[in-house]
């Protein structure tokens, strides 16, 4: 009986997880359809469990999942499916920090990041949103928490929140 009880919540928690990450995933299309409508020269790619929306495009070759990127960031909890300065996480942008109010006296956290794709540790959506990225492009790179921490509450960003990057 408690087997048969387990499985049955088990079962209930993995499908109301799903039901969430395809909320989520509706958000997305949902700021990338806003996007789309606001600016028509924007462009969207979708890679894995990524949607990049690019706002400017970038020059020479696509970067590839084995490939290094220096790269400039503003990473936001996607939950409320916006990305304004109130739902900003981390940055490395001095503007995207004063933007939102941060007052940092630690200037090295302004330093660019260098990322190499082949890094376990790098974010699934993010690994495959970067990809195919040129320089000097900018976009979103937004993914549900399926792509993101899953189960996992990392610093102040809930289990399973989506995730942006700009």
């Amino acid at each position: 009986m408690f087997l048969a009880a387990s499985l049955f919540s088990i079962s209930c928690t993995k499908e109301s997880r799903e039901l969430l990450y395809a909320n989520q995933e509706e958000k997305i299309e949902s700021f990338v359809s806003k996007q789309l409508s606001a600016n028509p020269d924007t462009r969207v790619v979708h890679n894995g469990g990524a949607t990049r929306v690019v706002t400017v495009e970038g020059e020479g070759m696509e970067l590839t999942a084995r490939g290094k990127v220096s790269i400039y960031y503003a990473g936001y909890n996607f939950s409320s499916g916006s990305v304004s300065s109130s739902t900003l996480f981390a940055t490395n942008s001095r503007d995207f920090a004063s933007s939102a109010g941060w007052k940092l006296t630690d200037e090295s956290v302004f330093e660019v990041l260098e990322m190499d794709l082949t890094d376990k540790d790098i974010l699934r959506g993010l690994r495959d949103g970067l990809e195919g990225v040129r320089e000097g492009e900018e976009c979103y790179i937004l993914f549900s928490g399926k792509y993101a921490f899953g189960k996992s509450k990392i610093g102040t960003i809930p289990a399973n929140s989506p995730l942006a990057f700009r």
